[in-house]
């Protein structure tokens, strides 16, 4: 019998509250390759997660959502080679790729150069 990876996207696969989000924003690290932007940090879970924000900028709900099939299919199929991380994707409108290999390479490129850098110190806030 062979092993065969888990290439699924579950629940657990997936950052989903607000939370989390914000502490990868604000405590995390960010990098940029290719048309995406990606916020990292220390996932909880011992796993790599990811988190999507599109906002309407990007486009029309047409190209939004093409961008978030796109960038979880690169990480269902990059998962089993990522860091323990929580990644929180932000494609980048008019520089995102439009084919899975051109996601899977910025998934893989954004996911590297954040791994290699120390932590960011928090975002303050003026008082």
């Amino acid at each position: 019998m062979t092993h065969t990876q888990d290439l699924r996207f579950r629940r657990t696969d997936r950052v989903l509250h607000k939370p989390e989000f914000d502490r990868a924003f604000e405590g995390g690290r960010k990098a940029f390759a290719k048309g995406l932007v990606v916020y990292v940090h220390d996932a909880a879970v011992g796993h790599a997660r990811l988190g999507l924000v599109t906002s309407r900028r990007f486009g029309n709900a047409v190209h939004r959502n093409r961008a978030r099939r796109l960038l979880r299919e690169a990480f269902r199929l990059e998962k089993a080679n990522l860091p323990a991380l929580d990644l929180i994707a932000l494609p980048q409108p008019g520089r995102f790729p439009d084919d899975l290999a051109g996601a899977r390479r910025a998934l893989q490129d954004a996911v590297g150069r954040a791994a290699r850098h120390a932590p960011s110190r928090p975002r303050t806030t003026p008082p």
